[in-house]
This record gives structure tokens, C-alpha cells and sequence, in this order.
């Protein structure tokens, strides 16, 4: 693991860590975790996609500055947030020819009094932990997510699909409102 820490606050402790894999020279992982907000997020800019560290970068610089507005219900902050990196992507990639069709995947939690809000683009997945047991909480959106969702591949086989990195929702490809039917769909 790169950059390991484990932060305590409260009752919520948190570890995280990036590996930049077998394949890449740079890392395009990242990841937001601000315990005393409930805020949590990963993000992974899209490999083989223009600028991937870049749209991940500014995707959690534009959450963290959202997130610290502590306005509105956990869910309209997760999709803001969303959104808002989304848009703020978009609009780079179209200002310099260099950054052209980056985007990132990425998940993000907010927990707040006991309950857990998540935003979900892509295929970075969120798991819940219970007495060593992990359940799957978000589905990937990609075609490979969608086969192991309908039960015609195992969580292991999907892993392991030469497809398993396509997807077809990513954060920074059109402009996107919080709103926007089926862009961010919310667990709780």
C-alpha cells in the first residue's frame, strides 16, 4: 500500500491506502476521508483516458470544498458534490486539448447521525463489513457489472473479465446536474 494512515475521531477510524497496480507509471487513485464530517470517498481516474490523475485530483478538490459547506441534506450534498466535479472536469477537458475526455469513476459517503448517504458513478465499489462477512452495497455500471448483477458471473469472474474496466457512466464526460435521471443513483 502507498500512503497508508489510520485516523481516529470519535467512534469512526479509517485506514486507507492506494497501490498504483502492475500496468501504470502513475497513480491515479484517491481518496477523501474526513471522519470529523462523516465524509468519504474514492475516486480513480479513468485509465487509458486522457489526464486520469488530473479529473481525479479535481474531482476530490471540488467534493472537499462542497462538502465543508455543511448546507442542505446528506443527499443533496453527495449529488452537489458529484455534480459540481463532474461539471468542473467537463469544463477543463474542453478548455485545454491536453485534457480532452479525462473523467474518473468514483464512490462517495456521507455518514451523518448513524446513517450512511452514498453516491455512486462508475465502478468503484462500496462494501459493508458485518461479523466478517462483506456485502456489495453499490452495482458497477458497466457491462460486466450488469452480468454479475444478473447472477451470469461471479463477483471473481467479473474481476478477472478482460471488459471489467469498461464502463459507461464516468464523472467528466458531459455536463450533469445533480439531478440528472440515472447519473447518481443514492444507497442508504
Amino acid at each position: 500500500m502507498r500512503n497508508p494512515s489510520i485516523v481516529p475521531a470519535s467512534s469512526i477510524r479509517v485506514a486507507t491506502g492506494t497501490h498504483i497496480g502492475r500496468v501504470r507509471t502513475n497513480n491515479e487513485d484517491r481518496i477523501y476521508a474526513d471522519p470529523d464530517r462523516g465524509g468519504f470517498a474514492v475516486i480513480d481516474g479513468v485509465g487509458g483516458q486522457a489526464a486520469g490523475e488530473h479529473a481525479a485530483q479535481t474531482a476530490l478538490d471540488t467534493i472537499r470544498q462542497r462538502l465543508q459547506l455543511q448546507i442542505g441534506t446528506p443527499a443533496e450534498r453527495v449529488r452537489e458534490a458529484i455534480a459540481l466535479a463532474n461539471d468542473q472536469i467537463h469544463q477543463q477537458a474542453e478548455a485545454q486539448s491536453d485534457l480532452r475526455g479525462m473523467a474518473c469513476v468514483l464512490t462517495l459517503v456521507l455518514l451523518q447521525n448513524g446513517t450512511l448517504t452514498a453516491g455512486h458513478v462508475g465502478d468503484t465499489r462500496l462494501y459493508k463489513m458485518r461479523a466478517g462477512t462483506l456485502r456489495k452495497l453499490t452495482h458497477d455500471h458497466s457491462p460486466i457489472g450488469e452480468r454479475e448483477d444478473r447472477g451470469e458471473l461471479t463477483e471473481s469472474e467479473a474481476m478477472r473479465h478482460p471488459r471489467r474496466n469498461e464502463v459507461y457512466r464516468e464523472v467528466g464526460a458531459e455536463p450533469r446536474g445533480p439531478d440528472d435521471e440515472g447519473f447518481i443513483p443514492l444507497d442508504k
